[in-house]
């Protein structure tokens, strides 16, 4: 039996609030003794958490790593100001200080643990919030040090000297996918022995349960797109290809189940050209599964993705997955379960396409649970550092 922390800056609807759900159901049924830290103790996910999972009230000062200024002032004023003061910092010479005050000020958690995991990457340096890895470096006392990689790190964004240096800290790395591994132990060679693959844990009999809780049902060719409504996705340079195939006679229709800082604006872009009876914003969801259930397809358009748990989740529906060449999507779709098409517009096209003109069918999922195994076998190598 092993003592295992977990860190997370919140459990809001996520892919990555999502996977550690499903882990910590998946060790919730062994004999391991798990606590969560969540920074900023929110968000639908947190609720769902087995009762089993001890939960840790976190600092104030753990929280406004996950709040903007305003939601600061509701714990107190100066913690508002503090907040802007540490973003100034932070903007002009980067969160190296910011961060070490805050686990100064965090300071030990109370327990020892065999385990502390950061289970998300680190931002960028400019970027005064998602600290978690540096919380469990600096205020978790534990024997082994484990980070989770959900990104492709040479694509996201935090690519950086300082989160560079992070990663050299810990005692090992997972990376959600072969492919997320192989691109971060190129460019940071040195911790090339410490990255393991654990992929995104995941129940398939959770999933078809779900998803049979009153499916949506459609009366043409439904394309559903599950992601957050944000640059990487790729989603605001489908609208013209959505037009033009509508224009050209196609009779589909696209849901897109999420929110996310460009909702306002993919909505605008709908309106704009015409597509209100095309394109429909179906908003947050708790149960996405249950628009996934009777799709014709899954489609993720992104620019760039690590190993979106959301196609493990289509392979266990059978509903085939159109999306664009990322990370790890011709290593999880290939041609067993969908299309990948090259990442640019013309690509998305084609794939429509050859999706609308002949319908396609994936193979029969055999996809049951995945991530729990891989998890306990990182759990033993790192316990013997010799194996490195």
């Amino acid at each position: 039996m092993a003592n295992i922390i977990f860190v997370i800056s919140n459990m809001n609807l996520g892919g990555i609030q999502k996977s550690l759900l499903e882990l910590l159901r998946a060790l919730s049924k062994t004999s391991h003794k798990v606590s969560l830290y969540c920074c900023n103790p929110v968000g639908p996910f947190l609720a769902e958490v087995p009762e089993t999972i001890g939960i840790i009230c976190p600092s104030d000062y753990a929280k406004i790593t996950d709040l903007n200024a305003k939601e600061c002032r509701k714990i107190g004023y100066r913690f508002y100001l503090l907040r802007n003061l540490l973003s100034a910092v932070t903007k002009l010479f980067g969160k190296a200080m910011p961060s070490k005050y805050i686990c100064w000020r965090i300071g030990k958690l109370e327990n020892k643990y065999d385990y502390a995991i950061s289970y998300s990457q680190p931002l960028h340096d400019k970027q005064f919030c998602g600290l978690v890895n540096e919380i469990v470096l600096s205020c978790v006392i534990a024997d082994k040090k484990i980070t989770f990689l959900h990104c492709d790190f040479s694509a996201y964004g935090g690519n950086t000297l300082l989160n560079r240096n992070l990663y050299k800290r810990f005692d090992a790395i997972a990376a959600v996918s072969d492919s997320v591994g192989n691109v971060i132990k190129k460019i940071i060679p040195q911790i090339a022995t410490k990255v393991s693959t654990v992929r995104n844990s995941f129940s398939a009999i959770d999933i078809i349960s779900k998803s049979n809780d009153n499916p949506i049902k459609y009366s043409k060719t439904a394309i559903v797109t599950i992601a957050r409504i944000s640059s990487e996705k790729g989603l605001l340079r489908c609208i013209p290809i959505i037009k033009k195939l509508h224009v050209e006679g196609y009779d589909f229709e696209w849901h897109i189940v999420g929110d996310g800082p460009l909702f306002r604006e993919l909505r605008s872009m709908v309106i704009e050209n015409g597509l209100e009876r095309v394109v429909y914003l179906e908003g947050a969801q708790n149960n996405p599964y249950r628009f996934l259930k009777n799709a014709s397809y899954l489609f993720l358009p992104s620019l760039h993705e690590a190993a979106p748990i959301v196609y493990d989740e289509a392979i266990a529906l059978n509903v085939p997955v159109l999306t664009t060449r990322t990370l790890s999507a011709d290593e999880i779709i290939g041609t067993e379960h969908g299309i990948v098409c090259d990442n640019n517009e013309t690509g998305i096209e084609s794939m429509l396409k050859i999706a609308l003109d002949k319908k396609i069918t994936p193979q029969n999922s055999s996809l049951q649970q995945i991530g729990i195994d891989q998890f306990e076998h990182l759990l033993k190598r790192v316990w013997n550092l010799e194996t490195y």
